[in-house]
C-alpha cells in the first residue's frame, strides 16, 4: 500500500489552485517546482515568499547541454548509499529515451530506474551495469525490453508494504484514459516488467493521465490527474472519487497534514501558460512556459 513506504522522499507536487479546509495553522514544509523556463528545479519553504533569498535548494541546467532541456519531472530520496540523490526527467537525457519523457521512478533495492514517455507512449527501464554494486547509478544501462504505454505521463514505485522485498511492490503508470499497474521480475540484464490485471480506467471523461501521488493521510489511496480532474483511488475496492473537475490539472497531492497542493496550468495574458498555487500559506501565481514541482 502506499504511504508510508516512502523513505523519506519529498512527496512529489505540481502547484496550483487548490485550498485547505485546515483552520489550523499552515503545516511547514518545502515544495519544489520544475520551472521550464530557466530549466531549473528550485526548492522553496511553503510558508515564506518564493524568491531567490528563499530558495533552499536548487539545480539548474541552463542551456549547456541538449540533453537537458524542457524539465519535466524530479524526484528527491533520500538513499542509503547516497544520501540525497535527484532523479531528473527532460525531453531527453544522459540515457536518451526520446518519445517526449514526462516523468522518472527509481525501483529501491534493485538499482533500476523506469522512465514513463506519452509519445508514442512507452517505458524505458534501465538497471545496474555493475552487478556487485546496484547502486553505481553511473553504470545503468538500457534494457533492450521495449514496454508500449500509450500517452505515458505519471508513474510511481509502491512497496505494497514490503520495503525490502521489490517483486512484491507495485509500480503504477498514468496513460491515456486508464492506468496500470506492473510488476518487477529478475535482476540486472534479465529485469522486467510484468503488467499486472487489466488496465484501470479513469472515472468520467477519461481523459489524458498525467500525475499519479500518493494519498498521505490515507496509505491504501492512489491520487490521480487526467485532463478533466483529479481523483482519489481506492486500492483495496478498486473505487474512485472524484475531488475535483477542472481541466488540465498537472499535479495533486495531499499532505499528511490533510493540506492539498497542486498545479493547474492555465493562459495567462498573451497566450503565456501559467501556474497558480493556492493552500493555507496563500495564493502564489507562478508565470513560466511551465511550471511543474513537489510537495515537500
Amino acid at each position: 500500500m502506499l504511504g508510508c513506504h516512502l523513505l523519506i522522499p519529498l512527496i512529489p507536487l505540481l502547484v496550483g489552485g487548490f485550498s485547505t479546509l485546515l483552520d489550523a495553522a499552515p503545516p511547514d514544509y518545502y515544495i519544489a517546482g520544475v520551472d521550464q523556463t530557466p530549466n531549473a528545479i528550485h526548492v522553496f519553504p511553503r510558508n515564506k515568499p518564493w524568491t531567490p533569498s528563499n530558495i533552499h535548494w536548487s539545480f539548474t541546467a541552463g542551456k549547456r547541454s541538449r540533453g537537458w532541456r524542457n524539465l519535466s519531472d524530479v524526484k528527491l530520496w533520500k538513499t542509503a548509499s547516497h544520501d540525497w540523490i535527484a532523479l531528473v526527467c527532460a525531453s531527453s537525457s544522459a540515457f536518451p529515451t526520446r518519445s517526449n519523457p514526462h516523468a522518472i521512478e527509481r525501483i529501491p533495492h534493485l538499482g533500476a530506474v523506469v522512465v514513463a514517455s506519452s509519445t508514442p507512449g512507452k517505458l524505458t527501464l534501465y538497471y545496474p551495469g555493475n552487478a556487485k554494486d546496484i547502486n553505481d547509478f553511473k553504470n545503468l544501462k538500457k534494457s533492450d525490453v521495449t514496454y508500449d504505454a500509450p500517452g505515458a505521463h505519471g508513474i510511481l514505485w509502491d512497496p505494497n508494504d514490503a520495503q525490502d522485498s521489490p517483486e512484491r511492490g507495485i509500480l503504477w503508470v498514468s496513460l491515456d484514459k486508464y492506468m496500470r499497474k506492473y510488476k518487477i521480475t529478475g535482476r540486472g540484464e534479465t529485469m522486467r516488467l510484468l503488467q499486472e490485471g487489466s488496465a484501470i480506467p479513469f472515472p468520467g471523461k477519461g481523459g489524458l493521465g498525467h500525475d499519479l501521488q500518493p494519498d498521505y493521510t490515507n496509505k491504501n489511496v492512489l491520487l490521480a490527474t487526467d485532463s478533466y480532474g483529479a481523483y482519489a483511488y481506492d486500492i483495496p475496492t478498486g473505487k474512485w472519487v472524484t475531488l475535483r473537475e477542472e481541466m488540465a490539472i498537472k499535479s495533486f497531492v495531499r499532505h499528511k497534514s490533510g493540506s492539498i497542493c497542486g498545479l493547474q496550468r492555465r493562459e495567462g495574458r498573451l497566450g503565456k501558460p501559467m501556474g497558480k498555487f493556492w493552500s493555507a500559506a496563500g495564493r502564489k501565481q507562478v508565470k513560466g512556459k511551465e511550471v511543474l514541482g513537489w510537495l515537500l
